[in-house]
């Protein structure tokens, strides 16, 4: 697909890993174009091509644009309204999501947010497009004039939705009990330098396992007339924080109230399909699921999607999930599941978010005409 036009749209957030990745991913969207950024009040009236970037692969060339800031937000919407901001990413920290989000949503943007603070909400969608995107059917009720606020869900619990949700489809679950091993850059640029410079880390992750245990059950849930029920079947975690820069790896085992083979299993991965992979979206892969036979190897596997680990250019870098090592006795099936906690689990889930928001009607932007409706357009005129 391609667009005549590019919706506008602004980053909350100018150095951190995912704010970085989201840049990285937009600069050449063909659907969506970053015209701002809003930075920390360090950060606030620097050029942006003037800012370290923290990311490994190299800095793309960068558009001339001045970082603004948060501090008068009623400013701050008159200048995204004049520069024609549609779509705000937020990858701000909660302390600050919470003062700005909901305001911005007030005034008419649609804001896409990676804070913790809205996941559990009843009326804010938490959504990952190739998953539950029926949920975002809350929309419909929310009161924000004519603005939006999603949520994006907790970086470690895409891969194991994205797993679990196929699953769930086809066998009935008793239970699923999941063990983490997450990345440093997991917990943002600075624990990242810090692990990198062998300062100690430790392995505990504060209110980790509690956020992916009830988000797990909420994005599976079942959306009943506007309202979310969780999944019905109970999830334990215990996450850990590991001394590796990238990539989230989870062993998970799920009992089922029915025996199963590892052959069925296998073969619901391989053939899921979601909305997203029906839409053709840029960031969604053809196959989202990949069965690797053998042992998973992190810093190659994040990378399943695409040929290539260039994100800057390839909007499918990194944008599947890697599942293997399985065993299955009896009821039970024991699997590992590799995935890229600052694109997959991040920005490039909430730039996919994006597309779907558009392509489903969610978003109109006059400017902006897909090429499936270019095409109907024009057989009209015939």
């Amino acid at each position: 697909m391609e667009t005549y036009g590019r919706v506008h749209c602004a980053i909350l957030g100018s150095r951190g890993l995912v704010a970085q990745r989201l840049l990285q991913r937009l600069l050449n969207h063909s659907w969506l174009n970053p015209v701002a950024v809003v930075g920390s009040p360090s950060t606030v009236g620097m050029n942006l091509r003037e800012q370290e970037w923290y990311l490994d692969e190299e800095r793309p060339e960068l558009p001339d644009m001045v970082v603004k800031g948060l501090v008068d937000v009623e400013n701050l919407i008159e200048e995204l309204h004049e520069e024609g901001v549609q779509i705000i990413f937020s990858a701000l920290p909660d302390n600050v999501a919470e003062l700005v989000e909901e305001k911005l949503a007030s005034a008419g943007f649609i804001v896409i947010s990676h804070a913790l603070l809205h996941r559990l909400e009843n009326h804010v969608p938490l959504v990952i497009p190739d998953v539950n995107p029926s949920h975002l059917s809350l929309l419909k009720s929310q009161d924000y004039a004519d603005g939006k606020l999603i949520s994006c869900s907790n970086c470690t619990v895409v891969p194991l939705a994205l797993t679990v949700e196929p699953l769930h489809r086809n066998f009935p679950i008793e239970s699923i009990h999941i063990t983490t091993d997450q990345a440093l850059s997991g917990g943002g640029r600075k624990l990242l330098a810090k692990g990198r410079m062998g300062e100690p880390i430790s392995s505990e992750i504060p209110g980790e396992a509690e956020s992916v245990e009830k988000e797990l059950r909420r994005i599976l849930g079942t959306n009943l007339h506007g309202r979310i029920l969780p999944a019905e079947f109970s999830v334990s975690a215990k996450c850990n924080r590991v001394v590796r820069d990238h990539g989230h790896l989870a062993r998970v085992e799920v009992k089922f109230l029915e025996e199963i083979s590892a052959h069925e299993i296998i073969r619901v991965w391989r053939r899921y399909a979601s909305r997203t992979q029906e839409l053709e979206l840029p960031s969604s892969p053809n196959k989202p699921i990949i069965f690797v036979d053998g042992k998973l190897n992190i810093d190659e596997h994040r990378w399943v999607g695409s040929d290539t680990k260039c994100p800057s250019i390839d909007s499918l870098a990194a944008m599947s999930v890697a599942v293997g090592e399985v065993e299955v006795i009896g009821n039970s099936l024991l699997y590992t599941v590799v995935a890229d906690n600052t694109i997959r689990g991040a920005a490039g889930y909430s730039v996919l978010l994006a597309e779907l928001l558009l392509v489903e009607g969610i978003l109109h932007d006059s400017n902006t005409i897909l090429e499936s409706e270019q095409s109907r357009l024009e057989m009209s005129k015939k």
